[in-house]
């Protein structure tokens, strides 16, 4: 790939990007959230048709302008987000779009046949007439790598292979690549962990806000190297230092744990305070933060608010004793699109402005229009639908849902996640804010500057467990991000 530059409106994601990849080789792709990673393997996997740059397979240059183009080049690509379809066999998974046949109808013999076969590529022994809803991540994971080979590509694209996986599924999966290497496969692997990079990598890529800042040897390098390329310049003024003014704790977790998720997690969020929760993908930050709040089951452990102890209620019960959750994706679990900006803004008020079951509305019209103004949120009126805002502007009523309630503690998870720079310091002052007023924050991000700059202090996470806590006088993105690998830290767990 040469000068690779594709752009969004607002946005340019890459940026005259150079990359390669050999024959025979995995080549790691690393950089912090928004470097232009995904989007720049989307490109090389056709999803793009507007890029600009040169694509040369063997040496030959082709056009890419859509999947299809790009499968028969032999690109195909792997994501996070697993592409199966669920209530299906393994069988109609792999070969969907290419079902043997036989007058007319599916041949059932010839599909679990070739189904074997391809399973057998990754070492996978299952019943590929087995529906994938009753397999493990592990074994999803594994049924979407051989789908892909099962087109026989000869470059392989894995965008965070192992952010479900258990540290011994990502040894077999290791296992697996090291054979597809062996076989004359080009992969390129796209992680946030940098234990795995030094593992499995033949060669590093790092990019930059858009840009290549550097391609290495992996021997050549470190992991201290690495993630000095990836974060560049420190934390600017857009996150002036807070002096927060720390109160009762409000707060208090103690043991928390859910099987297969987190174990035995303790921490405490002052009044006043915002802390960040460090950690790569596969953490447990959203599970937990999912929990704390009664959205997902706890096992074992304690949640207090402001000394209040939360029994079984849920989140209904959360909400009431002021702990609210700003989930982390707002299109699916965070707002109702095809209603009103008013409707989505009151929504979480119902409950306090009810009597005996009803409705009253009170001064709910005023609230709305404060919010609008405070969180300068865009829209033709409060009546449109939530759906026809921008992304920034349906983020900034998703946080003033939450900020009506006037919450004791508010957990934010990715509260900027695909945000413009305008809509962010919005929110930042927004939360900052809400701080100063006395509510204790809890902030998840993958935007390490946001993080760092925002946070008094930070909790981190790895494999589930709280491993360290970090003073605002030793957080920064680089020590951030080392202490999320397990690098140079001791761990408490």
């Amino acid at each position: 790939m040469e000068g690779i530059t594709k752009r969004f409106p607002g946005t340019l994601a890459v940026d005259g990007v150079d990359f390669s990849v050999e024959v025979g080789e995995i080549h790691a792709l690393v950089g912090e959230n928004g470097a232009g990673k995904s989007t720049l393997m989307n490109v090389l996997a056709g999803l793009f048709a507007d890029y600009s740059g040169r694509i040369l397979i063997g040496g030959r240059e082709v056009t890419l302008h859509s999947p299809t183009e790009a499968k028969a080049h032999g690109i195909e690509m792997t994501h996070q987000e697993l592409s199966l379809a669920a209530p299906l066999s393994i069988a109609e998974n792999l070969l969907a779009g290419r079902l043997p046949t036989r007058y007319g109808l599916v041949h059932r013999r010839a599909l679990h046949r070739e189904a074997k076969a391809l399973l057998a590529l990754v070492g996978l022994d299952v019943d590929p007439g087995t529906a994938v809803s009753e397999i493990s991540q592990h074994e999803a994971q594994l049924v979407e790598i051989a789908k892909a080979l099962g087109n026989k590509p000869c470059i392989l694209v894995m965008d965070e292979p192992t952010s479900a996986l258990s540290r011994e599924e990502v040894q077999r999966l290791f296992a697996i690549l090291r054979d597809l290497k062996r076989g004359g496969l080009a992969i390129v692997y796209i992680s946030h962990h940098l234990s795995e990079i030094f593992q499995i990598a033949d060669r590093v890529t790092v990019l930059r806000d858009g840009k290549r800042v550097g391609a290495h040897d992996i021997g050549e390098v470190t992991p201290q190297a690495i993630v000095r390329m990836m974060v560049g310049q420190a934390v600017d003024e857009f996150y002036a230092r807070r002096m927060a003014k720390l109160g009762d704790v409000a707060l208090d977790v103690a043991h928390a744990t859910r099987y297969g998720f987190f174990h035995d997690v303790s921490f405490q969020v002052r009044r006043g305070e915002i802390v960040g929760l460090v950690g790569l993908s596969g953490a447990g930050r959203t599970e937990l933060a999912r929990s704390v709040c009664g959205l997902d089951p706890m096992h074992h452990g304690r949640v207090s608010v402001m000394g209040n102890v939360l029994a079984t209620g849920g989140y209904p019960e959360a909400v009431a004793k002021g702990l609210v959750y700003l989930s982390e994706d707002r299109k699916v679990d965070g707002l109702f699109l095809r209603l009103s900006v008013r409707f989505n803004l009151l929504a979480a008020l119902t409950p306090f402005h009810s009597v005996a079951g009803i409705y009253r509305a009170g001064n709910d019209g005023s609230i709305t229009e404060r919010y609008l103004k405070d969180l300068d949120i865009v829209a033709a009126s409060a009546d449109a639908d939530v759906g026809t805002l921008s992304g920034g502007n349906q983020q900034k009523v998703l946080l003033a849902k939450w900020l009506a309630t006037c919450p004791r503690v508010l957990i934010l998870d990715e509260p900027t996640r695909g945000v413009d720079i305008g809509a962010k310091r919005t929110i930042h002052e927004a939360v900052m804010a809400l701080a100063d007023e006395g509510t204790a924050v809890l902030l998840i991000s993958s935007d390490l500057p946001e993080l760092v700059g925002l946070s008094e202090r930070a909790l981190v996470m790895r494999n589930g467990r709280l491993i360290r806590e970090m003073a605002k006088e030793e957080l920064s993105e680089e020590t951030a991000l080392l202490a999320a690998n397990g690098e140079g830290m001791v761990s408490n767990a």
